[in-house]
């Protein structure tokens, strides 16, 4: 009996204790879970402050790289209206034509209609010496007289900054002016001579004058091309933009500092599109927070996937910089800068590995003949055409270059000696011997060709193009299609 009274007497103390742990137990569960929930609360804070940072940062980044892409796109637009002025300027017959017989009508047709009609050129003008016009057209309409006014004291230091040049290769002269109340892209260059020419080689003839106004058609391009949205020139006159985190600036001036206006537009902000996606999933987040949470991570990486989305498109932009900047617009062979770059490279590992490398300066014999007779588009076909076959003669190792006109570089590498470079000789005059078929039209061209071998002939990366150079007039002098070695006997 005793013991079944201590038996009936523990049941109540047994559930007391088990309700009492139960207790425990809740509390203790009750506490994991709100420090759970704290610490997640905390984690969500923390991360979403990253993510508001990251942002933040994200969005600068883009807005400075939109500022930079901006920028080089002048500076591309500038270059690339530079380097039409030389190509037009640095031309005997156009000397011959426009400076001394001033021929209006085949100014029109070759120069300024030309350029006007297939570039869109706002203003082309050409002048004397004395700067006193000889031709001109604005919009289509040919000059009577220069404006009065056109010729500012920037625009006089612009084409005094023009002849002081080499006048073996002249260098433009560009930057951005004020055109009548509008700013502009200007490009200066000197009507040039060179061998073999009746006229002085050493001096400017002549200036000649391209001017592209910083316009709608220019900022349409801009916008269709590389998406930037909602580009627009505000006028100098107008109060200075204020950075709303919205929209990015560029403010223009004159070399002197006088302000032309602004370039404004919206740069992207994946960052900001982040937050503004995300926001609502992490309110739902808190609420729900386990299904909030997964939903949470899913959405984060969608979200980090679209932000890596806008760098690849910022990606894409500098790539199609680089190559405006690096390579020919028309045959899409290595311009003059990058050909350097490779030939500096290959000179100082010949240098250090005991090897050989030969320059070849190409001249095309009778691309004026062409020029002149089917007209620039069939020159430009042709130009084209020998661009794309040089680079079919030579290794992937090789290097094949136009330098502008009707000139073309190739860099030999790993040559034994100059047979190797001859026989690459042959192969050019080869593919030049007969009638060239190009768009229907047979034309006949041939090479004139002035190799420099490396480092026999020279270890200076500035006496390579001139030894080359000297040793493709020495052929040119002999004849049509021939080709010769430098020699220091050539000077």
């Amino acid at each position: 009996m005793h013991a079944e009274q201590e038996r009936g007497d523990s049941a109540p103390q047994d559930e007391l204790a088990s309700i009492e742990s139960s207790e425990r137990l809740m509390r203790a569960l009750g506490r994991g879970l709100l420090i759970s929930l704290v610490t997640i609360l905390i984690a969500v804070a923390g991360v979403f402050g990253v993510v508001i940072l990251s942002s933040q940062s994200l969005d600068r980044y883009a807005e400075a790289k939109s500022r930079e892409q901006v920028q080089r796109l002048l500076d591309l637009e500038l270059e690339e209206l530079a380097n039409r002025s030389r190509d037009y300027s640095w031309w005997n017959e156009a000397v011959e034509l426009v400076i001394y017989q001033r021929d209006t009508d085949w100014a029109m047709e070759n120069v300024s209609g030309y350029l006007q009609n297939q570039y869109g050129t706002d203003w082309v003008v050409s002048l004397d010496r004395e700067a006193t016009l000889i031709h001109g057209v604005h919009k289509g309409t040919e000059l009577e007289a220069l404006p009065e006014g056109l010729l500012t004291a920037e625009f006089k230091q612009l084409m005094a900054e023009a002849i002081d040049t080499d006048f073996a290769d002249p260098e433009p002269a560009s930057d951005i002016l004020d055109i009548q109340g509008a700013p502009a892209l200007v490009a200066v260059s000197p009507y040039v001579a060179y061998d073999p020419t009746p006229y002085a080689t050493d001096q400017a003839h002549g200036y000649l004058i391209l001017v592209n106004y910083i316009d709608e058609a220019i900022l349409g391009a801009w916008r269709r091309d590389f998406q930037i949205e909602a580009l627009r020139l505000l006028p100098a006159a107008a109060a200075p933009p204020r950075e709303t985190g919205q929209l990015a600036s560029l403010p223009l001036a004159t070399p002197s500092g006088e302000p032309l206006g602004t370039l404004q537009w919206r740069p992207e902000h994946p960052g900001q599109s982040l937050l503004t996606q995300l926001l609502p999933w992490v309110i739902g987040g808190v609420l729900l927070i386990l299904a909030g949470s997964l939903f949470f991570y899913r959405r984060l990486r969608a979200y980090v996937r679209l932000a890596h989305g806008h760098l690849m498109e910022l990606s894409t932009s500098r790539e199609l910089l680089f190559r405006q900047a690096n390579y020919d617009f028309l045959t899409g062979l290595a311009n003059r800068s990058l050909f350097i770059e490779h030939l500096n490279h290959e000179l100082a590992r010949c240098i250090r590995h005991k090897l050989k490398a030969g320059v070849l300066y190409v001249d095309l014999d009778g691309f004026k003949a062409v020029n002149d007779t089917l007209g620039h588009t069939a020159g430009d076909e042709l130009l084209c055409w020998v661009a794309k076959s040089m680079a079919k003669l030579v290794r992937t190792e090789d290097d094949v270059a136009r330098f502008g006109g009707d000139e073309f570089c190739l860099l030999l590498t790993d040559v034994a000696s100059e047979e190797d470079v001859s026989r690459v000789v042959d192969k050019i005059h080869a593919l030049l011997a007969g009638p060239v078929e190009v768009g229907g039209k047979h034309m006949l061209v041939g090479a004139s060709i002035g190799i420099a071998m490396i480092p026999d002939d020279t270890q200076d990366l500035s006496d390579v193009f001139r030894y080359a150079d000297i040793a493709m007039y020495q052929a040119k002098s002999r004849g049509t299609n021939l080709f010769c070695f430098y020699d220091a006997t050539m000077e």
